[in-house]
């Protein structure tokens, strides 16, 4: 069975990939101030995740930005806590073709949508969402810090604390800094 694992491994990876070479986004540095739509990529599976970043997409939103959160859910179906809301999608293991690449219209919905600005709260060991970070046509990229790992704009790196409460309280941090305006001319 670890082969046919390792196969499904190695035949996502190229095309992940090839993905990356063919994603013809146009690339733009969006500080908060300007951005009007924002897209959140994060692992869904338990009910204590999806609370962890509710603080972070109402924050976009009480700051009348466009926000859709779409969560990964790594199970065979969905449960209570999973049933779609204004911000929030989900998406799981029924809707991954056989190498992980996550198919259906919410996802085509998500990575078709010309976001100004994506975040992704997971790392790369999360396969499906790699690949809706690599097919994405958002305009400005925004994740954690990984060695060989970079499809992102914007990357954070986190030292001791890598908690997902870090993780989002460095990216509010730095995208509130980009191009500010200091007043001065």
């Amino acid at each position: 069975m670890q082969f046919i694992e390792d196969l499904k491994q190695r035949v996502g990876k190229l095309v992940f990939q090839r993905e990356l070479k063919v994603n013809r986004r146009v690339k733009a540095v969006c500080n908060l101030e300007n951005a009007k739509s924002i897209g959140i990529l994060y692992d869904a599976t338990k009910e204590a995740q999806i609370k962890t970043i509710q603080p972070f997409v109402s924050y976009f939103f009480e700051l009348k930005k466009d926000v859709k959160a779409l969560g990964y859910v790594n199970s065979n179906q969905l449960s209570i806590y999973h049933a779609p809301k204004l911000q929030y999608d989900f998406f799981y293991k029924k809707d991954l073709n056989w190498y992980y690449k996550p198919q259906n219209y919410i996802i085509d919905n998500f990575i078709k949508k010309d976001y100004d600005i994506l975040i992704n709260l997971c790392d790369s060991s999360i396969i499906p969402i790699k690949y809706l970070v690599a097919s994405s046509v958002a305009h400005f990229k925004i994740g954690i810090h990984e060695d060989n790992y970079e499809i992102y704009d914007l990357m954070i790196s986190l030292k001791k604390d890598r908690s997902l409460l870090k993780l989002m309280h460095e990216i509010k941090h730095y995208i509130n800094l980009i191009n500010k305006k200091d007043g001065r001319d």
